[in-house]
């Protein structure tokens, strides 16, 4: 194969993931792939699926499509060497290292926090705008999801566990970690820094993180995880863990920099995209026009009406911001009478993304083929 054909096989892998990885007018995609794989690791990628492998099983891979082009070992340090670059994940299993291929997001992007160039942030702004777009939001299922800030939720209110992020924190048994946000750090390469905070280390992470093996997360105390929570709400920011009963990640998001939000923004009725099981209401007749609410909205759904302010239900996401505000209380969220429950971990949440996007008999023979380390 040439080396232009290893690439569009290798994207044509990665559009087969939950997560797609579409073609493009430009060509962008190509330009990515070229960005984060060498033609060497392009191959290594292409022995790879998204169930993680031990080396020997890798290497059987690659002698059979590529031939003995290498020994085991030096196999071995390639992959741990696309690992810390951040375009290939590991497994946090004890053992012998296993590796598996990465989809573009979450994935390789994330991975690329406090490694971020101006050419990689261009080309993926330009990939979102002509192809990545329409893929992202393709699903009903979101990979995260939208949870309220609980200052904004009324007492009657039971709230449940993957909507409560504070009493999820202090359950946890798993070690939290903190990272920068890889979108704060794109936009400011930019020249456009958040306009929300300064602080841009509010990505949380739960679990054994990626993240934390490349040294780009520190360790903190759950004590710690919930002043950056009080913080994100002070601030007017979004919280969206993902979409599952068991988070392996908190981002901490606003309207300026959030790769999502910017994007689902861009559409007419962005809520269609989010899971999310509440919404807001302005009362005209406590509402006093401060406009607090407004400039604390990170999704554009407050809008002004004869001088007061109302909430666009196709653009609310029922984060809580403009409730936790709002000193007359005109403000309130209150609870979607058809609720959504996620998935229960990260898996199962991939696994139904993929059923609605192959069909569920295909997804069957995909999640099979998965189990026994074949690719798509």
């Amino acid at each position: 194969m040439t080396e232009e054909q290893i690439y569009r096989r290798l994207q044509m892998q990665l559009d087969k993931y939950p997560i797609g990885y579409p073609a493009a007018p430009s060509g962008v995609e190509i330009d990515i792939l070229k960005y984060f794989f060498t033609p060497l690791q392009a191959k290594i990628a292409l022995c790879l699926t998204l169930r993680s492998l031990p080396v020997s099983a890798i290497h059987k891979r690659f002698t059979k499509s590529f031939g003995a082009e290498m020994s085991q070992e030096d196999l071995s340090v390639l992959l741990e060497e696309m690992f810390i670059k951040g375009v290939i994940s590991r497994s946090s299993r004890p053992g012998k290292p296993r590796y598996s291929m990465a989809m573009l997001a979450i994935g390789m992007f994330e991975y690329q926090v406090d490694s971020l160039t101006r050419e990689l942030v261009d080309m993926i702004h330009q990939y979102f705008d002509e192809a990545f777009d329409k893929e992202f939001f393709r699903s009903s299922l979101p990979q995260l999801r939208t949870s309220p800030h609980l200052k904004a939720i009324v007492p009657e209110y039971i709230v449940d566990t993957y909507d409560n992020i504070r009493r999820y924190i202090a359950r946890t048994r798993e070690a939290i970690h903190v990272a920068n946000c890889v979108c704060k750090q794109g936009e400011a390469i930019l020249g456009k820094p958040c306009l929300r905070t300064d602080n841009i280390e509010v990505c949380l992470l739960i679990g054994r993180s990626s993240h934390a093996a490349r040294n780009r997360a520190r360790r903190i105390s759950k004590e710690e995880c919930l002043e950056i929570l009080d913080m994100a709400e002070e601030k007017g920011m979004v919280l969206q863990p993902g979409n599952s009963r068991k988070p392996n990640c908190i981002c901490i998001c606003c309207g300026c920099c959030c790769g999502i939000l910017t994007t689902a923004k861009k559409h007419e009725h962005p809520a269609r995209y989010f899971a999310s099981n509440y919404y807001a209401c302005i009362d005209m007749y406590l509402c006093k026009a401060c406009g607090i609410c407004l400039e604390r909205c990170q999704m554009g759904a407050i809008l002004s009406d004869n001088g007061f302010y109302r909430v666009d239900p196709e653009r609310c996401i029922g984060c809580g911001l403009c409730v936790t505000k709002c000193k007359p209380g005109a403000a309130k969220l209150f609870k979607k009478d058809k609720l959504t429950v996620p998935p229960l971990n990260t898996e199962l949440l991939y696994l139904s993304i993929l059923a609605e996007k192959a069909g569920r008999k295909k997804m069957i023979i995909n999640m099979l083929r998965l189990l026994m380390g074949r690719p798509l």
